[in-house]
Parts: C-alpha cells; structure tokens; sequence
C-alpha cells in the first residue's frame, strides 16, 4: 500500500476540477495537488478569482460570466468530456447541491465521493441538520422554526436571549440587501447570522430579512468563549470509514462571536474526535466535510454548530500537520490505495493576517486578550496563511 506522501506515478497525472475559484480552498487544493504534478482546472464565472491567478490552477472562466447553474452545469460536463475523467472538487455548498443533484451526469466523467443526496441536503440545510442530529442523539443548541412571521412571534416572548437567525440554506443570504442588513449588527465584517438581544430586535429582523428569504431558524446562542468553538475536518470513503481527519481550535473569529476563524490552532481532542466520528458514523456519511461544536460550559457536551459538506477555509492546514485531506480525497476518488491518517502534529497556527488584526483589537478592546498575551510561536515553528495576493 502507497504512502499518501509518495508519488504514484503516470497516475497521478489524472486532473482534477475545482469550482468555483472565488475562495481560499480551491487555491490550497490546486497547491497540495499541482505540486505533484496533478493538472487542476479552475470554474468561475470571475476570471480574477482569487485561484484563478495561482500558478497551480489552469482557469476555464464560465461563458459570459453566467452564475447559473445550467451554465456551470454545461461548462463542467462540455470540461468532463474534453478531460476523458477528472477528480471533482466543489468548494461552496450550492456547489455541493448542483453536483449531487446531478450526479448522474457528472459521473460520466467525474470521479467524486459524497454521500446520497437526501443525506446531503438534510446536511446542507441548517433546520435539516438539526433533525439528523436530534435522530442520531448528538447534541446541538436548541432551534426553532422561523418560516413565517407568525412562527416567529408566536415564540418571541418564551425565548431565552440572546438568539441568533440563521439562513436555512446558506447561499440565500449572499445577496446585497442581507449582507447590508447583516452588517448593521456586525461593523466588524460579514455574517452568516442575525443576532438578536430581544424579542422585538427578533421580529423586526426577521421582517427585514423576509423580503427577501423568509425561510430562517431560530438558534440558542451557547454561552462561553469563542475558543470553545472546535472543528473536525474528515475525508471518509465509501464505506463511510474514515481515511483522514484533523482538527483544530479557532481562538479567535470575526465577527467577534458568531464569525469564520481568523486565527487557528491545530489540536487533538479525543471528545472532539469521538463524538464527530459518532455523527458521521451514524448517517453514513462519504467524502469531504467538516463540523463545528462548541463547548457548552453548562454541561460540558459538545453542541454541533455547523456542518460543512466540502473542503473547508482552514482545511489545508491538516497538510501543514501530517495530514493532507485534498491529496487523500484525490487518491480515493480514482480508487487507489491510500493509508488512514488520523494523527498529525499539534500546536500549529494558521492566521488570516488582514482580518485577524481586526480581530485581535475588537477581542482587546473587550479585554478578552491583552497585547502581553499574544502568542507569537506561529512566527517561529508554525503557519501563517494570508487569503490575497
């Protein structure tokens, strides 16, 4: 059996497609692949895509900057043909739902592992995840349905605050109008929540978002500090084994609360670790993803926060530790032997550096993080990524 650090040969020569390009992951996947040799297409409708300007990524952009998804589905299968087979990589969660809604197509030409595509929606769907884990007895914050005004406050006065509103499919809130709704409670950055401190801040946001997606759920907000949030990223096959996982702690976010890592810290955490291997376990999953909990000081469980069905933000710096997630995704897909990696070195940082200096002065200014206490070991030993350039 192949180390995944080895090369595989004329093999290994089999290209991959990542879409779309606008984002971090396709860049560390196009390295972590391109630097073996692997050929990495990158589908955009912008041809100034942050990865479509790495020297890794050969740019297809999408015929007349069309978004559609009948246009990304025509450039992918016209792309799929012309390759013969390629691994497919999709990095944004309506990517995920176009490829699993038409696997079928795809798979004529595409190798790519991901589980059944109910499995997936319910994953996808942030009310959807809700149940799956209720069904399979893992914790999560308390949630309610938010689809209609009257739901909404018909719960308002029995609500313990502060709660936050969350989109029940992510991609819905990309629009200008949220976005701008959005940063009236998060100066600090874009959000992919609403939060609210009482009842009547509940209903006016709620009416203020509903113009455009009323379809929202009502979140409990877990108390305690945001380095408690800790995420699992994983690779499993398709018999739902598990061929690589890594984690780490996100010690500092933006926006401050209820924002995407700025500053990371890779670890090993054996509860993290079980209780994420339990879920994925028990609905069978297959293929990238990761989980986000966070560590509920009342009772000291894990309650899942998200769950991301692709390769992540930070996901790369697994390759940084031992564990190359991309690469190990890109071995299985074409069905070549691969060795489970679940052990990788701990202590690792990965920093955002022009986001995480903001939010470094929001946390000192909170007095949540002072000037004395700021580790500087990602200088000497560790990893700092930067998103631009």
């Amino acid at each position: 059996m192949k180390s995944v650090n080895s090369r595989v040969g004329e093999q290994a020569m089999t290209p991959a497609v990542v879409f779309p390009a606008d984002r971090p992951a396709p860049l560390w996947i196009a390295r972590s692949l391109g630097r073996r040799g692997i050929p990495v297409y990158g589908v955009d409708a912008d041809p100034e895509a942050i990865a479509m300007k790495s020297r890794y990524l050969i740019p297809r952009p999408l015929p007349g900057g069309d978004r559609s998804d009948e246009n990304r589905l025509a450039a992918l299968v016209a792309l799929g043909q012309e390759l013969g087979e390629a691994v497919l990589y999709p990095v944004s969660d309506d990517a995920v739902y176009l490829t699993s809604s038409q696997r079928e197509i795809l798979s004529r030409n595409y190798k790519f592992v991901m589980p059944d595509h109910e499995t997936l929606r319910s994953v996808l769907t942030k009310d959807g995840i809700h149940r799956v884990a209720e069904r399979v007895d893992i914790p999560t914050p308390r949630v309610y349905p938010a689809s209609s005004l009257e739901q909404v406050e018909a719960v308002a006065d029995q609500l313990s605050y502060p709660v936050i509103l969350k989109p029940v499919f992510s991609p819905s809130w990309l629009r200008d109008e949220i976005i701008a709704i959005l940063r009236e409670s998060f100066l600090t950055g874009p959000s992919k929540v609403s939060f609210c401190s009482n009842a009547a801040m509940l209903i006016a946001k709620y009416k203020a978002i509903a113009i455009y997606d009323p379809g929202m759920v009502i979140e409990e907000v877990i108390p305690g500090e945001d380095s408690n949030l800790k995420y699992f990223c994983f690779y499993l096959d398709r018999q739902s084994q598990p061929l690589a996982t890594f984690a780490g702690v996100k010690e500092r976010i933006l926006p401050v609360g209820f924002g995407s890592a700025t500053y990371v810290r890779s670890l090993y955490d054996p509860q993290l670790e079980d209780i994420s291997l339990q879920l994925l376990s028990r609905i069978h999953y297959q293929g990238l993803g990761g989980v986000e909990f966070k560590k509920d000081p009342r009772d000291g469980q894990y309650k899942l926060i998200e769950f991301n069905a692709r390769f992540g933000m930070w996901d790369s710096l697994g390759a940084h530790c031992g564990v190359d997630i991309a690469y190990i995704a890109y071995l299985d897909a074409l069905g070549r032997p691969v060795e489970a990696q679940s052990r990788y070195k701990e202590g690792v940082r990965w920093v955002d550096f022009q986001r995480d200096v903001r939010a470094f002065l929001i946390y000192n200014q909170r007095k949540q993080l002072s000037f004395g206490k700021v580790e500087v070991a990602f200088l000497r030993e560790g990893l700092g990524l930067l998103y631009t350039g």
